[in-house]
C-alpha cells in the first residue's frame, strides 16, 4: 500500500519530513524510513477503524436488546 502511494506520488509531509531528518537526508534511507513511518501510521489507523466498528456494534446490539 506504501509503495503504491509513493509510486502515485502521495507522500505525507510530517512523515517525509521525519524520515528525512532521521536519515540526514541519505535519499535512500529517507525511502527506507518513510516506508517504515507510513507502514506504522496505517496500522495504527487500521487499528482505530476496526476499534470504532467493534465499539459500534457492540452499542448497537446493546440497543437492539
Amino acid at each position: 500500500m506504501v509503495l503504491r502511494e509513493i509510486e502515485e506520488g502521495v507522500k505525507h509531509d510530517a512523515l517525509w519530513l521525519q524520515a528525512l531528518s532521521e536519515s540526514k537526508l541519505d535519499p535512500a534511507q529517507t525511502k527506507l524510513r518513510y516506508i517504515a513511518l507510513r507502514t506504522q501510521a496505517i496500522q495504527r489507523d487500521m487499528k482505530g477503524l476496526l476499534i470504532d466498528q467493534i465499539r459500534g456494534a457492540v452499542a448497537k446490539d446493546k440497543s437492539i436488546r
